[in-house]
């Protein structure tokens, strides 16, 4: 996927280190951060924000978006609610969920199924889902245990979701505990790790149909 960037000029900072009275006037409509009341360290302040923009802007510039996105979250880490920092960050998360994608088929009668994806520590993602499958069980009065394995961290999911878990191996399908999938929402993943799909069922030898899962994020190498 090709991602264009869009032509734009950093905002000047010159409101930097103005009274809280002509800042507002400026932007009324948005919160402004808390300034240092001593007047070397708002010059600090101040320098490192003029400076820190202009490096996010050259590191964005060369679509060096992790480099880009550390410099926002320093900015946004020494002033809360910098409005420029904030801006800066959410177009870079998405960007990164936009670099990469892939399309996932998932097998209703398969157990976990590896789509081929490796999900890269703190990466935004998104996954949208098209498609239907049948969940076929035959069981006695008894009904049928879940394994704890299986059992995902919502209890309230339903036999047939589509649930996910990401591993470093496949020796931790084992162990590791799954998810349910979520179509439109986006998430920042916790880990690296391969990510693998599969039917929220028991014995899923006796299902039918297929589900597709598109993955965006930046994928790992």
């Amino acid at each position: 996927m090709i991602v264009a960037i869009a032509s734009f000029a950093f905002p000047t900072i010159e409101s930097y280190g103005q009274s809280p009275g002509r800042r507002a006037a400026r932007r009324p409509e948005q919160s402004q951060p808390d300034l240092p009341s001593d007047p070397q360290l708002l010059s600090l302040h101040r320098d490192f924000i003029v400076k820190a923009e202009k490096l996010a802007y050259e590191y964005e510039r060369k679509k060096q978006f992790d480099k880009a996105r550390d410099v926002f979250e320093a900015m946004v880490r020494l002033v809360p609610q910098h409005t420029e920092a904030e801006a800066g960050l959410n177009r870079i998360m998405q960007m990164q969920k936009m670099q990469d994608r892939k399309v996932i088929e998932v097998d209703a009668k398969s157990g976990w199924q590896d789509s081929g994806v490796v999900l890269q520590q703190d990466m935004p993602v998104h996954i949208e889902v098209r498609g239907t499958w049948k969940v076929v069980m035959e069981t006695d009065y008894q009904g049928i245990q879940i394994p704890d394995k299986l059992q995902p961290k919502d209890s309230r999911i339903k036999l047939g979701t589509l649930i996910g878990l990401i591993a470093s191996s496949p020796a931790e399908l084992e162990t590791a505990k799954p998810f349910p999938i979520k179509p439109g929402e986006d998430f920042v993943n916790k880990q690296t790790g391969r990510l693998y799909l599969r039917m929220f069922d028991i014995d899923p030898s006796d299902n039918d149909g297929k589900i597709y899962v598109g993955v965006q994020s930046t994928f790992a190498n």
